[in-house]
């Protein structure tokens, strides 16, 4: 008679466990293998370029989430302005990211990495106009720093992933909305030099004014326009508050700033002003023009904006043109913004602004001349006592630049382990650890991994949740390291399930979410990336998603077990028969035929009842013609033991072998006698 083998698969301790083949049934025989694998080097895959910027550490607040390339055009010089609008809701519906627009949280970065020194986010324009409020766009300008084609970048994100502090760095400021109402000094100016301490000089919202002027005996009053060009302010200089005596021989208010000129290709200086009130070009005007020192006693290089007639016209100096009282047939002073205009509304000069209108006017200036130095932009005011005169000044800008720019992108996450390419197996734990450009947000459960097999299901329970682990140590500067390897984890770490067998393209894939909803399904915290956009949460589409490809290895475990007749009471050793009383040996075989190593490999088989074990038969070696290692000879049913772990027990034999090298085998060979 015979009796066969079944194979189970029990359990792995820490690698590969062995696939096990059946050759024979009946009854039967318990094997357990654990097998290890090699290591592969490590795959990175941040956002590198430039690294992400960070004022701090990550773990620290605050973070930004999202950047978008801003391509600056060649042969752009140092010291231009570079100004676009941006859309950042739109930026945020690219990446299918819902939420509400951080307005503190624009940051332009340099190629180096480093903060702009000069820059600026103004919501209230946009296009050129004045904008609505909080409504996730706005203008960016910054002073370029570094010459050429060359990138930039905008940082930006929403309330969800955290407020963001006031830009700290020094704004432009060309059209005052860095400066609440009443402040004399706007930020990137000079202080106001006053003729006068009751002259006007102050950044203004925007406002309708009621300004009353001389004669005291017919008082002239008007509601004025005193809202800016663009944005929510503007800056006030001349004479429209209190009383100003003063001489129109000497400036009563003068304002200036500084203005380094790019060394090739300069551009133009570009401002916007509005003359407003009731006296004319001969006593009160404004003079607006470039000097090379901040000194009064500096003659004007450009007399942009002065007393003639020629330039009136396109460039009104005062709200009145003309030297006597306005009347039906001729322009003067005491009519409301009369320019060059009859009390009866016929110009005279032939200006074609409306008359009596409050237009703004746009001047623009080359500054070629002026190339590589530094000069002074300067804003002054003459008024003599009689009638009121202002003025307002907006929006001004030099040597602009208009850059592009690029597809947004959101953080990133790095699997620094396991490495890519390595080999796991059955039941093998797999420690992660990530590492994260900015500290992923979500309320639960922000960075979590899954593992999907060759067709992409995915296995392995999960996702698993890896936690933010300040024991390792962060081997990037500026990243967070999250790990399930480095204390008891919330939940298991993943394994390769025990049914697996050999194969190659296994995915991990760990997700760093931030606080935000998706526009496009179930991806909430997560930022759509430049692949085709689909549904699919892989690392194709997402920016804050990294996976590694590993590959799933097993020991190819075989057992055979055989038998022969070896004696009989009828035949004795000639040829023998299978018949009760005969005695026969069998001999199991177990083999690896690779490609890992087996350890711990435990062997059982229980003889049938039938069947009655012959004491001292038990031998070993590495194949059954080799197995002559004679074990104890006990009593029947007593214990006999070798080398390699082999007994007998109550009807049952074991074996058990430390180790199970590729391309080996373990014979046991023992007798029985048939009942």
């Amino acid at each position: 008679m015979s009796f066969g083998v079944e194979l189970t698969l029990i359990r792995a301790k820490s690698a590969t466990l062995a696939r096990l083949i059946l050759l024979h049934t009946s009854r039967l025989l318990l094997i357990i293998a654990v097998l290890i694998a090699p290591t592969m080097p490590l795959h990175a895959d941040l956002r590198t370029a430039p690294t992400w910027y960070d004022q701090n550490a990550v773990t620290t607040t605050p973070d930004w989430h999202y950047r978008v390339p801003i391509n600056v055009p060649a042969g752009a010089s140092i010291n231009s302005t570079v100004k676009i609008d941006v859309d950042f809701t739109a930026l945020l519906s690219q990446m299918g990211v819902n939420g509400t627009f951080d307005v503190n949280s624009p940051r332009v970065v340099r190629s180096t990495g480093a903060l702009s020194t000069i820059q600026e986010f103004t919501d209230r324009v946009f296009g050129g106009a004045t904008d609505a409020a909080s409504n996730g766009r706005g203008e960016v300008r910054f002073i370029l720093q570094d010459a050429g084609a060359v990138t930039y970048y905008l940082y930006f994100d929403v309330t969800a992933n955290g407020a963001k502090p006031v830009n700290p760095q020094t704004p432009i400021n060309g059209n005052f909305e860095r400066g609440a109402t009443g402040t004399a000094t706007p930020i990137g100016w000079n202080a106001p030099i006053l003729g006068n301490v009751n002259f006007d000089a102050q950044v203004r919202p925007a406002e309708t004014v009621t300004v009353t002027s001389a004669p005291a005996a017919t008082p002239l009053t008007r509601a004025t326009d005193g809202n800016p060009n663009t944005g929510d302010f503007s800056y006030l200089y001349g004479w429209r508050t209190t009383a100003a005596a003063q001489t129109n021989s000497d400036p009563g208010a003068t304002i200036t700033r500084a203005i380094a000129v790019p060394a090739t290709n300069p551009g133009t200086i570009t401002f916007r002003y509005r003359a407003e009130g009731w006296d004319s070009s001969n006593f009160d005007f404004t003079r607006i023009d470039l000097t090379t020192a901040n000194s009064a006693a500096t003659a004007a290089l450009i007399e942009m904006v002065g007393p003639t007639a020629a330039n009136y016209v396109t460039k009104p100096f005062s709200p009145n043109f003309g030297g006597a009282q306005a009347s039906t047939t001729s322009a003067g002073y005491r009519q409301y913004n009369g320019y060059d205009c009859t009390t009866a509304g016929v110009h005279q000069q032939g200006m074609t602004t409306p008359c009596f209108s409050e237009t703004w006017f746009t001047v623009t200036q080359s500054l070629a001349a002026y190339a590589g130095t530094t000069v002074f932009f300067r804003f002054r005011a003459y008024t003599d006592p009689a009638d009121k005169t202002w003025y307002h000044i907006d929006d001004v800008e030099w040597s602009v630049v208009t850059p592009t720019l690029g597809t947004p992108q959101a953080y990133g996450v790095d699997i620094t382990s396991p490495a890519a390419g390595g080999n796991y197996g059955p039941g093998q734990i797999i420690p992660i650890t990530a590492q994260v450009d900015s500290n992923p947000t979500a309320s639960t459960n922000p960075v979590t991994a899954q593992i999907y097999d060759t067709t992409g299901t995915l296995v392995a329970g999960g996702p698993y949740l890896l936690f933010n682990d300040g024991t390792h140590g962060d081997a990037v500067a500026g990243d967070a390291i999250w790990s399930n390897n480095g204390s008891v984890p919330a939940q298991p770490a993943p394994t390769v399930p025990l049914s697996a067998t050999t194969s190659t393209g296994w995915t991990l894939r760990v997700f760093a979410r931030d606080a935000t909803t998706s526009t496009i399904g179930a991806q909430n915290g997560l930022a759509r990336g430049p692949g085709s956009g689909a549904a699919a949460e892989t690392q194709a589409n997402y920016w804050n998603i990294d996976e590694i490809l590993f590959n799933v290895q097993t020991a190819a475990i075989s057992v055979t077990k055989t038998s022969s007749v070896v004696s009989d009471p009828q035949n004795g050793v000639t040829n023998p028969k299978m018949i009760p009383g005969a005695t026969v040996r069998y001999c199991i075989l177990v083999s690896n035929a690779g490609p890992l190593s087996a350890t711990s490999i435990v062997a059982t088989d229980t003889l049938p009842a039938q069947a009655v074990f012959v004491a001292g038969s038990m031998r070993s070696g590495a194949t059954c013609a080799g197995a002559a290692t004679v074990e104890d000879d006990n009593n029947a049913g007593a214990d006999e033991s070798d080398p390699f772990g082999a007994s007998f027990s109550a009807g049952t034999l074991i074996t058990i072998t430390s180790a199970l090298a590729n391309g080996t085998a373990l014979a046991l060979t023992f007798d029985a006698i048939i009942q």
